[in-house]
């Protein structure tokens, strides 16, 4: 059951009661009925209409299926009325069917006054949703049924809102989340979080966890994690070596091998994190500390940070205000590593593409792509020449804003987003891309520009390593849910030293890092010794000009298909493993 008061939304005014549903929560992907409450924030007049609101637009998705007006007896039926009974008649709907426009009684209605909707064997999305809202609007009657996002005078309109919190369903599998290094004689723990058929978190409390190591089955201390259903299995001790274990839950019956856990001394300790993310900061939904919380709690990730657009519109100077202070309260050196940033994104189709801008330290400024600010790379570069930043450019390949790779900062420009719940913008399928970019809105869109192929900034001459992440706007980072492209979100591992602020940044900086599609699979790439990221001289390093001996070794958490070394965007090694782990020299 969800806890109330539910947190305000930020897109919400405050004026705004927000009231509960009747039931007061629904199930990821359940067909059911809902009674939506609201109080009427104003007066409402007979020669205006009151909208609807339940999905579309930059900040309520996904949406609900099977939403319509025209026939009561059927499934989806959506109806409005006054506490008297009275039903005030549906005038229109859009085309996606998420705004439905009703008249006004010719009397009016009042500030204070309930109006409930009901929704009838209506479908709820796929993706758990907590913080799920609804809203009442006042619009004129010939209006287009549009809302691009919740900022500007639309909120002024909002006479009303309604949460209808969006959990999990039943429990379908379990996943175990354990570090993938630990040192000999260090004790770990492992994140256990029961997941749903379409892999949410699920509605669901698990039972005494067994963990079998080493063939010992043993039944350790556990903890609730937080405000979660999820379960902190504690001090568990591994042998040298690579370790995968096993967790299975008495209650559920269902149980799960970790990702390998490689024990070991060694300089650096291996941490994943995310980088790409939206909230309602921006065009994204649920909020920003909902979303540190699940990275951390849910999902087990080291660090994060948030990529809230830079748009004035949408995100205001009070709003980075409120993302700067959140994102330093959420930073906890040793457990959980945060970074303030931002994406610098305005979709001109220049050619300049999107980038994400990183910060190493605390409350610093925006640099927006608005007109009049820092609408092109170059002035964006210049305004970051004295900051502590690193610029990633996201999705390349997109047709909505490509990188043509024109403008590059090669001090700052250290990494590129090669995949995320976009595909992967590393080459053409022709070429061998196994998870390409996909039509955004329907068959005839083009899914890719094939100027913004990563292959393309490399034989240019960018020297950049590589991120993977998720461009999420649902709140869902660090889990497996599937996007509406077709793909998982991705995450970034760093070859770091501690878990800190300023050496996870320094992995980064100096690319000793790279990018899954959400799998913890251990990559350790060495090049004489050198480790990944490493620029290299022949002039320093003599021996480079006669050996150049490659050491990669993988640890996987599936059977490994093949491995296949690229120079100079050739394949000039590949070799099939079809083991968990394998070695290549």
């Amino acid at each position: 059951m969800p806890e109330y008061p539910i947190p305000h939304p930020i897109r919400i005014p405050k004026g705004v009661t927000l009231c509960p549903s009747e039931p007061a929560y629904a199930e990821a992907g359940q067909k059911g009925s809902w009674t939506l409450k609201f109080v009427l924030s104003k007066d409402v007049s007979p020669d205006q209409r009151l909208w609807l609101y339940l999905y579309g637009g930059r900040n309520l998705k996904p949406a609900w299926s099977g939403v319509q007006i025209e026939d009561p007896l059927q499934d989806g039926y959506v109806l409005l009325a006054r506490a008297s009974g009275q039903l005030l008649g549906a005038v229109g709907q859009n085309d996606s069917g998420g705004i439905i426009s009703f008249a006004v009684p010719e009397e009016g209605l009042s500030k204070g006054e309930t109006i409930t909707a009901r929704l009838l064997k209506v479908t709820a999305p796929a993706l758990s949703q907590p913080d799920r809202f609804f809203l009442l609007l006042t619009a004129s009657p010939g209006e287009e049924l549009k809302i691009r996002g919740l900022w500007g005078e639309v909120l002024e309109r909002i006479v009303g809102a309604c949460v209808l919190p969006i959990l999990g369903g039943p429990i379908r599998s379990i996943r175990a989340i354990a570090p993938s290094t630990c040192t000999p004689g260090e004790s770990i723990s492992i994140l256990v979080r029961p997941e749903d058929a379409n892999y949410n978190t699920a509605n669901t409390t698990l039972g005494k966890l067994a963990v079998e190591v080493n063939g010992e089955k043993k039944v350790p201390e556990q903890a609730s994690v937080g405000n979660t259903v999820c379960v902190q299995v504690k001090s568990i001790s591994v042998g040298e070596g690579v370790n995968r274990l096993e967790v299975s839950d008495s209650l559920s019956k269902f149980s799960s091998v970790t990702n390998p856990i490689v024990c070991r001394n060694c300089e650096y300790r291996l941490l994943w994190g995310a980088l790409h993310g939206h909230t309602e900061m921006s065009d994204g939904v649920g909020s920003l500390e909902r979303y540190f919380r699940y990275m951390r709690d849910e999902c087990a990730l080291d660090f994060g940070a948030c990529s809230d657009h830079d748009s004035a519109e949408e995100t205001p100077d009070d709003l980075w205000h409120s993302i700067q202070e959140i994102v330093a309260h959420w930073n906890e050196p040793g457990r959980f590593t945060t970074f303030l940033g931002y994406e610098w994104a305005k979709w001109r189709k220049l050619g300049h593409g999107d980038r994400n801008i990183y910060y190493l330290h605390d409350f610093r400024p925006i640099y927006r792509s608005d007109e009049g600010h820092y609408p092109t790379p170059p002035e964006l570069f210049e305004a970051l020449k004295n900051e502590t930043a690193l610029i990633i450019p996201h999705h390349p390949a997109h047709p909505g804003n490509h990188n043509d790779w024109t403008y590059h900062e090669p001090q700052k420009e250290r990494l590129v987003e090669i995949y995320s719940i976009w595909g992967c913008s590393e080459r053409s399928i022709e070429n061998g891309n196994r998870l390409p970019g996909r039509p955004q809105f329907n068959a005839e869109s083009p899914p890719v520009n094939p100027l913004g192929y990563v292959q393309r900034a490399l034989a240019l001459g960018w020297r950049v390593g590589f991120t993977a992440d998720y461009d999420d706007h649902l709140n869902h980072v660090g889990d497996r849910t599937v996007r509406t492209h077709g793909h998982t979100g991705g995450l970034t591992a760093v070859w770091a030293k501690e878990n800190t602020r300023e050496l996870i940044w320094e992995a980064l900086w100096n690319r000793r890092c790279y990018g899954t599609t959400g799998e913890r699979i251990v990559v350790d790439f060495c090049l004489n010794g050198f480790p990944m990221g490493s620029e290299l001289s022949v002039l320093e390093h003599p021996d480079l000009a006669t050996r150049r001996q490659i050491t990669a070794t993988v640890y996987g958490t599936a059977p490994i298909n093949s491995i296949e070394i690229v120079r100079n965007n050739m394949e000039v090694y590949a070799i099939s493993a079809g083991t968990l782990d394998c070695r290549v020299e």
